[in-house]
């Protein structure tokens, strides 16, 4: 392979993880918005607030590993 083709083939990777960085950051922010969001409101249904706390942790928890591993390949 030729030397630029790899360098702009790691260029373009680098600049593909940081937009999916800068996406995961949102929806982490956004999450943690719902679910600040969710303790000040008061639910229409009972049950409505046990599945805002285990769907906004789940979220939570997935993006934040998605965030972890974009970071460290950032980093590499």
């Amino acid at each position: 392979m030729d030397e630029s083709y790899i360098k702009s083939e790691k260029k373009a990777n680098k600049l593909g993880e940081g937009i999916l960085f800068i996406n995961f950051l949102v929806i982490f922010v956004w999450l943690l918005y719902e679910l600040f969001e969710s303790f000040n409101n008061t639910p229409t249904w009972k049950w409505y607030i046990s599945f805002n706390f285990i769907g906004l942790g789940t979220g939570l928890i997935f993006v934040s590993i998605f965030l972890f591993l974009i970071i460290r390949n950032i980093t590499k």
